[in-house]
């Protein structure tokens, strides 16, 4: 069979530059082209003159063409890649990608057709202007002073220059912004504040001028040399300040190494990059910025700060066994204090290493085996916790020796639970403070050697050729020079072959995956295996006797389905039931492909506003990374869903400020409405979110419990689908929560308990152990319910 895994791809598209200078057409020829043309006008509807429009592939974000538009606002682009493609708009320093957003992320894709051509006329977003006069402190107009206007909605910046006389003028989107004068190590912002955030906001209507002059502040000057550790000037350096945690740009260091830029009055730590690993230094001579010199600089004061780069230091050492053995291949780690610095390298045949060029500072030295499932820290420690220090000077030859522990070896033996007759084909997974190991039987018998003494979890993961289900997390205690022997019962299970086909030709259908679902489990997983070969055909893994549906991932153009008993179905109640024994094979319905369909439809919020970045699927994925089998909504609350069959869907929905709900705005799949997915027209299903209701109260750690921090999460009582869930990071006092839930359905609240660095316990409301035995509780369709929850 073919296994495989089926992940979720995500990029960010990087633009270019967005002026015209320097750009060329792409070199590579293409197979066909199109035109791309339109007006460009503002708010008014007035065309904007001399506005540079870009075409921009949509999938890699490369420049495809550009060109101005003319005293009518007319733009004409000919022989553009026939494709996806973004449009951006630009005059004067007013950005905006069509249609009517301010990034690119968030661009609408066009398609520009082969031999034709794409149309798009766009409407500049609302716009004034900010003028005004810049003096200097002296009172005499402030000549070629930056001017940085900060658009406090969209998060994007104006820039310009005063002229002579000190004067500027800027297009701005209309809002609110805050106005900022000189660069960065002097700015300010009106009113003569040193801060941002003590400026005041400058509001700014649509056709609207704003007046904002401003008066510099009085300032001292930074100056100094920078230079390498042979004393050669460095060049291109940029030079940074410190003002409590705020750091701040400077400037750069010119041919000589010399710097100079002006600040504000006040206590300062200048820093810059050193070394070839480009670690900071503050000046002078520290790498701790905690333990730099803090300059004080007032007004028409000059502070000359040079320094040189520290010498760099090197480590070195030897690692052997408790027998005085050299340790060959071990990875071993120089890592500073503050985690900003890491150096590696492998231990060589007679256990020595050495690693160069470390910038000085405090750091930890750790060991990892070749497997990589044990680590431990000079000198003879188990954890980084422990770890010693180890401070490094400039030029410092630091010799680290270190004897590699004693570790545990485990011994596991398997047997079937029924007869007791061993089982050979197995293999085991340790997962142990150190780390994550493994080992395959050989003779009846797995052993895994150099083990992290402590507690440890024992998988037993049985051959595939057999039908014995694998057994989690059975626990041992691991001791030095010393071997645990455990004998793990395993439990047989059975399997479930598949077939797909083309329902129209018959022909067998590769890659088709499949995975086993059961009614009342809720939705599907992230990822699949047992996929059809060449042949259309696959053999399950084994699973524990019980009843299954089959969900059918579908390759290529198909569309996914359930497995019905004669087709397809968008439905899991109609799909066919496979009861699956133990110690054989079942072989389900096939799976019969038909061409795939779509869904598309606008979903706004419970204030009628239309929701961007909504997620929309067809199933109810758990929350955290996400599912494969979603999409999300655009600016203007749009989405298509495709690779469905041609049956009828439900679809959930999940947006910030609103419950996950399914079509219908009602929790429960099984009675939501399904929307009738047809092959060549998409089908329609627009939605307007419930605000629903809240399920709020208080979450208590019983006394003996050492959790730091615990999660609830509610699902459907009958469905099992996951609906809510809430985090203690977001807690108030005493422990409280509040999450907003979908009324009118029955609901079972699962929680976990977490420690410093794993899950330490689970359970189900009311003191429940599993999801068949905890309590339902009923959401009002409206209001609020109040559950308290003990985790115990």
């Amino acid at each position: 069979m073919i296994r495989s895994v089926l992940v979720r791809l995500g990029g960010v598209l990087t633009a270019g530059l967005l002026m015209a200078a320097g750009m060329a057409a792409p070199a590579a020829a293409v197979a066909a082209a199109g035109n791309v043309g339109g007006v460009y006008t503002d708010h008014t509807g007035t065309p904007i003159v001399d506005a540079w429009v870009v075409v921009w592939g949509a999938e890699d974000g490369s420049y495809l063409a550009g060109s101005n538009t003319d005293a009518e606002g007319r733009y004409s682009l000919a022989d553009v890649p026939a494709g996806p493609v973004k449009l951006s708009f630009q005059s004067e320093s007013l950005i905006q990608w069509a249609p009517g957003v301010l990034s690119q992320e968030d661009a609408q894709v066009y398609q520009v057709p082969a031999d034709g051509t794409l149309t798009v006329d766009e409407r500049r977003r609302p716009a004034g202007a900010v003028e005004g006069v810049v003096t200097g402190a002296d009172g005499a107009p402030a000549a070629w002073v930056q001017v940085d206007v900060r658009d406090l909605a969209g998060d994007s910046h104006a820039s310009a220059y005063t002229d002579d006389a000190g004067r500027y003028r800027l297009s701005v989107w209309a809002g609110d912004h805050h106005v900022g004068f000189g660069p960065d190590a002097a700015k300010q912002w009106v009113p003569g504040a040193a801060r941002e955030e003590d400026a005041d906001t400058i509001t700014v209507a649509a056709g609207a001028t704003v007046r904002v002059d401003e008066t510099l502040l009085p300032t001292g000057t930074f100056r100094g040399r920078l230079t390498a550790v042979d004393g050669s000037p460095l060049i291109s350096v940029e030079v940074l300040l410190y003002a409590g945690e705020r750091r701040i740009y400077g400037g750069f260091t010119d041919d000589n190494g010399d710097y100079s830029f002006p600040v504000l009055p006040g206590d300062y730590v200048v820093g810059f990059q050193a070394g070839s690993h480009g670690a900071e230094q503050y000046i002078p001579g520290a790498v701790d910025r905690s333990k730099a010199r803090v300059y004080t600089i007032a007004a028409g004061q000059t502070i000359v700060a040079d320094d040189s780069v520290l010498k760099p230091a090197s480590f070195s050492g030897r690692l052997v066994g408790a027998d005085g053995k050299a340790k060959a291949d071990f990875q071993v780690y120089v890592t500073s204090a503050d985690d900003q610095q890491s150096y590696g390298t492998t231990t060589g045949s007679d256990g020595t290493w050495r690693i160069d060029d470390v910038q000085p500072g405090d750091y930890q030295v750790s060991f990892s085996n070749p497997s990589g499932a044990r680590t431990q820290w000079a000198y003879g420690k188990t954890s980084r916790e422990a770890a010693d220090l180890i401070a490094v000077g400039a030029g410092a030859e630091v010799t680290v020796d270190e004897t590699w522990l004693t570790g545990a070896t485990l011994q596991v033996k398997a047997v079937d639970e029924v007869t007791g007759v061993a089982v050979d084909d197995f293999c085991v997974q340790v997962q142990a403070a150190g780390g994550f190991d493994q080992g395959c039987a050989t003779g009846g018998t797995a052993t895994v050697t150099d083990l992290t003494p402590g507690a440890a979890l024992i998988d037993v993961v049985p051959g595939e050729t057999t039908y014995f289900l694998r057994d989690r997390e059975n626990p041992v205690t691991l001791v030095t020079g010393q071997t645990a022997t455990m004998t793990v019962p395993l439990a047989k299970g059975g399997k479930v072959s598949f077939s797909a086909s083309d329902r129209a030709t018959g022909r067998p259908v590769a890659e088709t995956c499949f995975a086993l679902m059961t009614n009342g489990r809720g939705g599907l997983p992230d990822g699949y295996g047992d996929c059809t070969e060449s042949q259309g055909t696959s053999i399950s893994g084994a699973v524990a006797p019980g009843t299954y549906e089959v969900f059918a991932i579908a390759p290529d153009s198909y569309g996914h389905q359930w497995i019905g008993t004669a087709g397809g179905t968008g439905d899991q109640r109609a799909a066919a039931r496979i009861v699956v024994t133990a110690d054989r094979t079942v072989a389900a319905p096939a799976a019969r492909l038909d061409p795939a369909g779509s869904i598309t439809g606008v979903v706004t919020g419970s204030n009628g506003a239309p929701i961007e970045d909504a997620d929309v699927s067809f199933t109810a994925w758990g929350f955290g990374p996400g599912p494969i089998h979603s999409v999300n909504t655009d600016g203007r609350g749009r989405y298509t869903i495709g690779k469905l069959g041609p049956y009828a869907w439900p679809l959930s929905f999940t947006a910030s400020g609103h419950p996950r709900q399914w079509s219908g705005t009602v929790g429960n799949r099984f009675k939501a409405v399904h929307i009738p997915v047809t092959v060549g027209a998409p089908a329609t299903y627009g939605i307007r979110l419930s605000a629903g209701s809240t399920v709020k109260g208080k979450v208590t750690i019983p006394a003996g419990l050492p959790a730091t921090g615990w999660r609830l999460t509610v699902v459907n009582a009958v469905t099992g689908d996951q609906m809510a869930d809430f985090d203690s990071y977001g807690q108030g006092p005493g422990g409280t929560y509040r999450m907003p839930v979908i009324g009118g359905q029955p609901v079972k609240i699962s929680w976990l308990a977490t420690g410093e660095n794993d899950v330490l316990k689970t359970g189900w409301y009311d003191h429940a152990t599993d999801q068949d035995s905890a309590t339902r509780v009923g959401v009002p369709a409206s209001g609020t319910k109040r559950v308290d929850v003990t985790l115990g």
